[in-house]
């Protein structure tokens, strides 16, 4: 669904009109300004994550759908990920990784033991110093 050339703020208003919702009304819905949410739609700014919860209920959008993980994966800030994960989380794989962490409720033990877990698969296949 998500295309290269698409941004959040071009997805959101397609789906805000698509619904039959008026910049106004849906930035009183989402209890911000409508200034602010026309901003977020030309992306002269990003949209706070409780927002995006909320406008993704409005939407009716369904947790799981390909509509949702669009809408969330472009509404992902990339400056809040550190420089040198940003090319990794560009792959496409990352979101369905943590979403399957979501989706199993993996416990922060589980998902550190599993990054130990990889780790030692890294020391077993590289060589050693001697």
């Amino acid at each position: 669904m998500k295309t290269t050339a698409e941004n959040f703020g071009s997805f959101l208003k397609k789906l805000r009109l698509d619904a039959g919702f008026g910049l106004r009304k849906f930035a009183e819905l989402l209890e911000m300004p409508a200034s602010n949410l026309s901003a977020v739609e030309h992306s002269r700014r990003g949209i706070p994550n409780e927002k995006a919860f909320l406008a993704a209920e409005i939407l009716g959008l369904e947790k799981g759908t390909p509509q949702w993980e669009t809408f969330f994966d472009l509404a992902a800030q990339s400056e809040n990920i550190p420089a040198d994960v940003q090319s990794i989380a560009a792959k496409g794989f990352i979101p369905a990784l943590l979403r399957t962490i979501d989706n199993y409720q993996l416990t922060d033990d589980d998902i550190q033991n599993f990054i130990k877990e990889i780790q030692g698969k890294d020391d077993r296949t590289q060589t050693k110093p001697r």
